[in-house]
């Protein structure tokens, strides 16, 4: 019996052992068998091009926006590249602007470039067209389209000049035609862009409708010439002379009128806003409703003009001569009359809140009412002048003469008074006379 019970547990033993290894056997072609298994394939990638469209048409020098979506895929191991057919590689970010495309048309391509080799890209068509004046105002500004883009040839405009004389829709943009004798000449519909036409003299010529903006008429002889139409933004007018012409409405904003003759001009309604009109003659210059804002007439003399709701807000009349001048319900807010000279000029009840009006010479001038609130009239010769129920409140007043002045019911709430001359003023029911500042330095108070 004991040999018996001893085989068998040999027995159990082997078969333990044998069981064993079988398992860790299996275990291992399992895990053989996982790592063995074929990789899973790449993600799919997308991208499609936002910006610019399919078929879009730009100017050279112009820029253009650049834009992908990447199909909501982060881009952290990823990169847009963005190539021309014409141009090779233009960019490498999901937005980005360009103004270096050449000329022609271009088949623009964005990939975006996958870790495993799985690109994916989207294609379109922008076509980048040569830049002319004229090709620019036809994209961004009315233009008829008979005009040709490419401007004239200097010699074809001095055969035309000897022949026909008829320029009507053609192209003059950026020639120089200084000097010349314009005389009998159409130029209906002309575009004359950048163009230089200084020193030239128009005589019975129509520029009926033409486009003039931003060329050179400096010193320029105008006779008999039609204007209809025409806008003058941004030209050198300078030294033109203007006498007794009737531009109203016309646009001149920007427009460099230094030292042009006005005499007797009509320019109501005209829109001079920005322009500059330094030493310009303005006498008997008709300027209803005229808009002045920010426009410079430094030194210009303004000698019976006649204004009515002109504006003149911010305007610049550093030592003007103002003389015979009605100033009556226009806005004249914030303007600088620094060392200009007043003579019989109505400002009654005006506006000049916030205004620079230091050194101002004034003699015989109405300023019943008047708003000088917040405005500098440092060194002015305000005296003997009318300024009942003037409102001088937070004004600057330093040296200033108001001698003889009537100052009735006039505010002085938080104005500066230093060194302010009041001898012989009338300040009977003044304001605020106490809350002035620097009293102490008043003369003849």
């Amino acid at each position: 019996m004991m040999r018996v019970r001893g085989n068998w547990k040999r027995r159990s033993l082997i078969l333990a052992v044998l069981v064993s290894l079988l398992f860790s056997s299996g275990c291992m072609q399992s895990e053989d068998a996982e790592t063995q298994q074929p990789a899973a394939p790449p993600k799919p990638l997308s991208i499609f091009i936002l910006s610019p469209l399919n078929e879009d048409s730009y100017l050279q020098g112009e820029a253009i926006r650049f834009e992908a979506d990447p199909g909501g895929v982060g881009l952290n191991g990823n990169q847009i590249v963005w190539t021309s057919n014409l141009d090779g590689e233009i960019g490498d970010a999901r937005t980005f602007s360009s103004t270096h495309l050449s000329e022609g048309m271009h088949t623009i391509t964005a990939t975006l470039k996958g870790e495993r080799g799985n690109d994916a890209s989207h294609s379109l068509i922008v076509t980048v067209e040569k830049f002319t004046w004229a090709a620019h105002y036809k994209k961004n500004f009315q233009l008829n389209p008979r005009i040709s883009s490419e401007p004239m040839d200097i010699d074809a405009v001095d055969r035309i000049l000897k022949t026909t004389k008829n320029f009507d829709r053609k192209n003059l943009s950026g020639l120089d035609l200084s000097g010349r004798q314009f005389v009998g000449v159409s130029f209906v519909d002309a575009f004359m862009v950048y163009t230089n036409l200084s020193n030239s003299t128009f005589q019975n010529v129509s520029l009926r409708n033409a486009t003039i903006e931003h060329a050179n008429l400096s010193n320029s002889t105008l006779k008999k010439v039609d204007l209809t139409g025409v806008a003058f933004r941004n030209v050198d007018l300078s030294g033109v002379d203007f006498s007794r012409m009737y531009l109203r409405d016309f646009q001149m904003n920007n427009a460099n009128l230094t030292g042009c003759n006005l005499f007797q001009t009509d320019l109501s309604y005209a829109d001079l806003t920005g322009a500059t009109l330094q030493e310009a003659n303005l006498e008997r210059t008709v300027l209803i409703k005229t808009k002045m804002a920010d426009a410079d007439l430094t030194n210009a003399n303004i000698l019976k003009a006649k204004l009515l709701n002109t504006i003149l807000t911010n305007a610049n009349l550093t030592g003007a001569s103002i003389q015979q001048v009605a100033i009556v319900d226009c806005d004249v807010r914030g303007i600088n009359m620094d060392t200009a000279t007043m003579v019989n000029v109505d400002m009654n009840n005006a506006n000049l809140s916030g205004s620079q009006l230091s050194n101002l010479n004034l003699k015989k001038v109405a300023l019943y009412g008047s708003n000088f609130s917040g405005s500098d009239l440092t060194g002015s010769d305000l005296s003997h002048l009318n300024l009942v129920d003037a409102n001088f409140s937070n004004a600057t007043l330093k040296s200033t003469n108001l001698s003889h002045s009537i100052l009735k019911r006039v505010n002085f709430k938080n104005a500066d008074l230093d060194g302010a001359i009041l001898t012989n003023a009338n300040l009977e029911d003044a304001l605020y006379v106490d809350m002035a500042r620097n009293l102490d330095t008043v003369v003849g108070f």
